[in-house]
């Protein structure tokens, strides 16, 4: 199962994003384990979380704090993918106007950590059909599973 809802934690402090994130995420993910522990769960996290929930970035111990969580979870298994950059693919839509403008201005600079979504879902897809032996698929290891 890929999990793809999330907000951006732009704007946010952590009582909310939290809220958005972890009690919604988990909650979801633990119901779905009842049901069907067979399933394979996909997460989509973001480069540089923070595993340890103690750093100083609000986001990052956040989302550290969710795939922790559902690592404990009883599925057949459980992918944490930490995408960086993406880079819009023509045609898509809700991408925000940050990211609109300083994706171009910065992708230069960052050309190793960017990332095309049509990658990650394919990496995605070859998670769930061909398994991988790591739970944390950072950007290299998104690009790997893409091929």
């Amino acid at each position: 199962m890929f999990f793809l809802c999330g907000s951006s934690s732009v704007g946010e402090n952590e009582e909310s994003f939290t809220r958005k994130t972890y009690d919604f995420v988990v909650p979801f993910a633990t119901t779905l384990s009842k049901i069907n522990p067979a399933i394979i769960f996909i997460y989509v996290s973001g480069n540089r979380t923070d595993s340890t929930e103690q750093g100083k970035v609000m986001w990052a111990r956040v989302k550290g704090r969710t795939e922790n969580a559902l690592l404990q979870l009883p599925f057949k298994a459980q992918y944490n993918f930490r995408p960086a950059i993406m880079k819009a693919t023509k045609g898509q839509v809700n991408v925000k106007l940050i990211y609109k403008i300083m994706g171009p201005i910065i992708a230069p600079f960052v050309a190793a950590k960017t990332l095309k979504l049509s990658k990650v879902g394919r990496a995605m897809i070859h998670a769930v059909s061909k398994g991988y032996p790591k739970s944390i698929l950072e950007v290299d290891d998104i690009l790997k599973l893409a091929e």
